[in-house]
């Protein structure tokens, strides 16, 4: 069994999938470093790319399922348990974004540093970022 390395945010999922040159040098560098069977999201952020899809927030040239689905098949997607969704609405995050909750309790309950931009997760004590 892999030994998993980061989480990714939804959005550096995205980027990382579609060499987006948004991402931070430092992600870049720890997702292009890192075999990606080693690398891992969350069920929620597969909702959540459903959804900015279906609302023409994210546009692809292209398939969808053929521009993300080669990263998305060599990583791993954990799902929501029992422990993440308690822990989710207790964390000390200043806003309420169920997504942004229930990714950074999976990184947080998996002891994983998190690949995100979010600066309201970064600055939490919750959990280790990287951007």
């Amino acid at each position: 069994m892999a030994r998993f390395k980061y989480l990714l945010d939804t959005h550096a999922f995205l980027w990382a999938a579609t060499d987006e040159e948004r991402l931070s040098n430092k992600a870049s560098r720890a997702i292009g470093t890192t075999p990606h069977e080693q690398l891992a999201i969350t069920d929620v952020t597969l909702q959540e790319m459903g959804l900015l899809l279906n609302s023409g927030r994210i546009v692809f040239k292209g398939s969808p399922a053929t521009i993300l689905g080669s990263m998305l098949n060599c990583l791993t997607v954990f799902p929501i348990n029992l422990e993440i969704a308690i822990t989710a609405p207790e964390l000390g995050l200043p806003h309420g974004d169920q997504f942004d909750r229930i990714i950074t309790a999976t990184a947080k309950i998996r002891r994983l540093p998190l690949i995100t931009r979010d600066a309201n997760i970064g600055a939490s004590s919750e959990i280790s970022a990287i951007w």
